[in-house]
């Protein structure tokens, strides 16, 4: 198991003086020590849970505005994606040389049974084996590892992009412009849409003066899973079916403990009139699994978007403890003043 070896040498090469470090590989060993047999595979399903562990923890810390604890937290997810980048070539040339085992025909519903884990919410039925660790480190360490340990703070000045495939609410001729990165597992962004987008719409994106422009930003792979769904409805119903994903995440977001959440999902997407087998087509979908993931990749690169969710408006960032309704109303208002 090169993994756990691997683990064991970069335990053993941390010093003393770093202990959060030490105590991050030691919670991982510790959980993979926890699975007696554990496969390279089972380990990298170990890491991943983790590391979502992790990226929620920093996004509350950003929530509450605790930058540094943020900032602490998302070093050893970087540590954490390090580790597994300098494993990548020797899991990719033992993954290919394993036989793939067809994946079973989809199972029913058992009693209280789940049938999507995290890693098969992504492959949706492919084989396991080399696609497993593809689709893990896919997800876990080429998409969401930026290498950076910084977080960008409100007032950063960028441009806004606006692409064809982006979803959009308002005029393209707006004077103000806010592209929102959210994810649809975050109760963070749930929260934003129940209690301030009403109100945003209502007074400043159905008046003209806002062009509201929404991208995913993926925090786990049941964000892929729920974005690829939206994204096989009408453009017209995107928003509408988004607003039902925030609303139940009770009833499919893991953060809930929410084990069976290809299930949770597919008891969403047939409010929306969609099939099982509809559900599991989008879910399968590579190249807009690809899109997902460019789009998350972009808003790293481009605005270091590291938690949801985050505004951009007018070319500033904006993190969510700056975009209460007060300060949004604050914000637009002075920037419509300028516009005159």
């Amino acid at each position: 198991m090169a993994l756990r070896e691997l683990l064991i040498n970069a335990l053993t090469s941390t010093t003393p003086d770093n202990p959060r470090r030490l105590a991050t590989l030691q919670e991982v060993l510790k959980a993979v020590d926890n699975r007696p047999g554990a496969t390279d595979v089972d380990v990298l399903a170990i890491f991943s849970r983790i590391i979502l562990e992790r990226e929620q923890k920093a996004a509350t810390f950003s929530a509450a505005g605790q930058s540094e604890m943020a900032k602490t937290e998302r070093g050893e997810i970087d540590a954490l994606r390090g580790l597994l980048r300098s494993a990548v070539p020797g899991l990719e040339a033992a993954a290919k040389k394993a036989k793939p085992v067809p994946a079973p025909e989809p199972a029913k519903a058992a009693a209280g049974g789940p049938l999507f884990s995290t890693t098969q919410m992504i492959i949706a039925g492919g084989a396991v084996g080399f696609l497993a660790i593809a689709a893990i480190l896919y997800f876990f360490v080429f998409n969401s590892g930026s290498g950076s340990q910084t977080t960008t703070a409100s007032g950063q000045s960028t441009a806004i992009q606006v692409y064809n495939d982006d979803r959009t609410i308002g005029s393209p001729d707006a004077p103000i412009k806010m592209l929102e990165y959210a994810a649809p597992s975050c109760p963070h962004c749930a929260h934003f849409d129940e209690t301030i987008f009403r109100d945003l719409k209502t007074k400043y994106i159905d008046t003209g003066k806002v062009f509201y422009i929404f991208r995913t930003f993926l925090l786990n792979p049941s964000d892929g899973a729920a974005e690829a769904i939206a994204r096989c409805l009408p453009a017209d119903k995107y928003f509408w079916f988004l607003d039902l994903l925030f609303r139940n995440q009770k009833t499919w977001d893991p953060e809930y403990g929410i084990t069976d959440v290809r299930g949770g999902l597919i008891q969403v997407a047939r409010i929306a009139g969609m099939s099982t087998e509809k559900v599991d087509q989008c879910i399968a979908d590579k190249n807009e699994q690809d899109r997902i993931n460019q789009v998350a990749q972009d808003g790293e690169t481009r605005y270091n978007i590291q938690a949801t969710p985050t505004f951009v408006i007018d070319g500033e960032l904006v993190q969510a403890e700056d975009a209460t309704w007060p300060a949004l109303q604050a914000r637009f208002d002075s920037l419509l003043s300028k516009h005159k």
